[in-house]
């Protein structure tokens, strides 16, 4: 997806007259975007947020994602091979929608070295500051690593704690660390404060990720494409040509 299209105004295009055409594109993208192409999910998500007035602009982004997965029909997801332990990378992208300056969330999570699920969505409230915004995108993530790491116990592949998390925010962890409040962060939910209780005891343990090397940006918006390619080699999604052991 082009960068800028975020800050086009809706009003420069005109809308779209084929509507079903567009909603069953989106559901196509939605579906290859939740099963094996990461690379396309916040793209794709962003344009289902407008299903129900799409506009011409939206249309050409949605053919834009077409000609990339045509263009790289031959990627696939390498699964880990080594014995590296569950590790996740978790980001937000603060306002990212222009219309209602809710934030973008995003989070991936790798076993063996390889990765084995992401999440994405749009936050249901509007944080006042990036910290709030990467700190929701953080308990959002603890919760969903929870039910990951009791799947893998009960297939037989207990988890070794603490979980390394990946995050690009400094003072997202400073919040984690002791119970004392903030006088800028003592408005968050006090549901968001799970995080807390997972770092205490040991299950969790956050580790700062400089944003050039977060893995998780891919999830929360359009990115350049150079960026793009090289976070798309990061999380193992690679040509099936290429002679590696995935």
């Amino acid at each position: 997806m082009d960068p800028g299209y975020l800050k086009q105004r809706e009003e420069e295009s005109k809308p779209l007259q084929t509507v079903e055409r567009y909603k069953s594109l989106i559901e196509a993208l939605l579906y290859a975007a939740v099963m094996t192409r990461p690379d396309i999910s916040i793209a794709t998500s962003i344009l289902g947020r407008r299903v129900t007035k799409p506009t011409e602009s939206d249309w050409n982004e949605a053919k834009r994602i077409l000609r990339y997965l045509n263009g790289t029909i031959n990627y696939e997801l390498c699964l880990g091979f080594n014995h590296r332990n569950l590790e996740c990378f978790v980001d937000a992208d603060w306002a990212g929608d222009t219309s209602d300056r809710k934030s973008n969330s995003g989070y991936l999570f790798n076993l063996g070295g390889g990765l084995i699920g992401w999440g994405y969505r749009k936050q249901k409230c509007v944080a006042l500051s990036s910290t709030e915004a990467e700190y929701i995108t953080l308990a959002e993530c603890s919760q969903e690593l929870q039910w990951t790491r009791k799947l893998l116990n009960d297939i037989g592949e207990p988890v070794k704690l603490p979980i390394t998390i990946n995050e690009d925010n400094q003072s997202t962890i400073a919040l984690t660390q002791g119970d004392r409040t903030e006088r800028r962060s003592k408005h968050i939910d006090t549901k968001y404060n799970y995080i807390k209780e997972l770092v205490r005891e040991g299950v969790i343990q956050l580790k700062y990720c400089p944003s050039e090397f977060m893995e998780a940006d891919i999830l929360t918006k359009p990115l350049q494409m150079i960026k793009l390619q090289r976070l798309r080699e990061a999380i193992g999604l690679k040509p099936y040509s290429v002679e590696e052991e995935c």
